[in-house]
């Protein structure tokens, strides 16, 4: 499974990133479980070796080349909704930025990703993030993937110039993905999953 990021930073929250309906916020979600930022043990802590960015900076764009998109699931999903957070790791050399807002998710495989169609949660909108060198950036994802939906290959995220793949730990063969369930909240400082109901 994959996932990539965008520098999509003023998108306004409740829209949809592809298709012809109208997607709104879903204020009656799960929440994305109880995780502590630093806490030992637990789906819903930072692993020992990432290390948060900063808010705010000046630093160019991050691009693709730049990041290295990672996933971790999270606890709190209830029958077939999957909680997870995507992890966005500058393994570059040189400070960038990610602009306020989301990324941009994708559908396929790797070479081939199709754009998401996704629900943009205001929350908890951070604003500007600056990754220096090995550090990392955050967003809460929630979907359905209840028995009887089509599946998609993996996922994408899209950082300004080009799709990014994201392996998921575990994952093997093709994604099960209900339509227009797709959610996911703003790029975040915090490891902390989002609490879509809120």
């Amino acid at each position: 499974m994959a996932v990539a990021l965008a520098g999509c930073g003023h998108t306004k929250a409740g829209s949809t990133t592809s298709g012809t309906s109208k997607v709104t916020s879903s204020p009656e979600a799960s929440p994305g479980g109880t995780g502590t930022p630093g806490a030992k043990g637990g789906p819903g802590t930072v692993p020992p070796h990432v290390k948060p960015g900063a808010r705010g900076g000046s630093a160019a764009r991050c691009t693709s080349a730049q990041l290295e998109a990672g996933w971790r699931r999270q606890p709190g999903g209830k029958g077939g909704e999957v909680l997870a957070t995507v992890i966005l790791t500058n393994r570059s050399a040189k400070p960038c930025t990610l602009a306020a807002g989301w990324a941009t998710f994708g559908k396929g495989a790797s070479g081939r990703f199709e754009e998401l169609r996704t629900t943009r949660a205001g929350k908890p909108d951070t604003g500007t993030i600056t990754l220096k060198p090995g550090t990392s950036a955050f967003e809460g994802v929630r979907y359905e993937a209840s028995k009887g939906c089509p599946s998609v290959g993996g996922f994408g995220v899209r950082a300004g110039d080009g799709w990014s793949g994201v392996r998921v730990p575990g994952q093997r063969g093709p994604i099960t993905l209900c339509p227009d369930s797709f959610t996911a909240g703003t790029i975040q400082l915090a490891m902390t999953p989002v609490d879509f109901r809120k």
